[in-house]
């Protein structure tokens, strides 16, 4: 599994996934319990024979491939998407459809951008699980029946939600108006002993975060080009402090002067958009100066 939410939809309404697919609800039926639904893979329709669905028999999306095992080819079937109607309210505006989607990893797609992919994990209630990328999972409130768990990054917490067995724990966001599954992870069952108690967690996948280390590069080239021209200036002053201590300080004021009716002590306050000008006027000062001393 790579993408567990709930959502209530409308007719109408898209909802975008992994992989890119996408699917839209094209109508629902409070009194059957039925959901009429149409699969997209980027943004282009995927012919399917049942687009139905209802609570106890959801709507499944699959693809088949033929695998050889040995001399013989077998056909394999992949579920790769599931949507189930859970709950209808018949509203003004049209019938709300509260949904549990499902999506599974497509085989025939090349997608090794996982941290974790499908494995199982342990975590004893009041502690830390470490995963990857500064992420944590803490445990907490177990009772017979359910457990807290908290999705934290680098001390912040970002999800917090009670859960029973079986009951998926899923962090995603939205990152180029698609949507990312970071963390899941279902609660496969709780062990407890006379001295702790663990939640067993099985179909952990964490994807990297991807949006934060950009937003990360961009500040980083931000300060790299602006750091260069802050610094210039200061190195104008010091040479034109050093100067004005000697002897030749007012041949430079005299220059500076007749140029621009202003004298180099103003030049702290010098805007960076008319610095090569003074740079000039400078460097000539900087010329009478040895030229004098010669």
């Amino acid at each position: 599994m790579i993408y567990y939410s709930e959502e209530t939809l409308t007719a109408g309404d898209t909802v975008h996934l992994e992989q890119g697919y996408s699917f839209k609800l094209i109508d629902a039926s409070e009194d059957s319990g039925d959901i009429l639904v149409q699969v997209y893979y980027k943004d282009e329709e995927i012919e399917i024979g049942d687009s139905f669905g209802d609570e106890d028999d959801p709507f499944e999306y699959m693809i088949t491939i033929e695998e050889r095992d040995g001399d013989e080819e077998e056909e394999t079937d992949y579920v790769v998407i599931r949507i189930r109607p859970v709950d209808f309210d018949d509203k003004d505006d049209g019938i709300h459809v509260e949904v549990e989607i499902e999506q599974f990893l497509d085989p025939e797609q090349e997608d090794d951008d996982f941290l974790l992919l499908d494995t199982s994990k342990s975590v004893k209630v009041g502690e830390s699980l470490s995963l990857e990328e500064g992420y944590t999972l803490d445990a907490s409130d177990m009772e017979d029946d359910s457990v807290v768990l908290e999705l934290s990054r680098n001390g912040k917490s970002l999800k917090k939600e009670e859960l029973e067995i079986d009951d998926i724990f899923s962090y995603s966001k939205s990152v180029d108006d698609n949507v990312r599954t970071i963390f899941i992870a279902r609660v496969s069952k709780f062990f407890e002993s006379s001295a702790s108690s663990t939640v067993i967690l099985k179909d952990v996948t964490q994807r990297p975060d991807m949006e934060e280390d950009h937003t990360e590069e961009v500040s980083e080239n931000e300060s790299n080009k602006t750091e260069p021209l802050m610094s210039v200036p200061d190195d104008t002053n010091y040479i034109m402090e050093n100067k004005s201590n000697n002897t030749t300080a007012d041949a430079q004021n005299a220059s500076l002067s007749d140029t621009d009716g202003q004298n180099s002590s103003k030049t702290s306050g010098v805007n960076t958009d008319h610095f090569m000008p003074i740079l000039f006027l400078v460097i000539i000062a900087i010329g009478i100066v040895i030229f004098k001393l010669s």
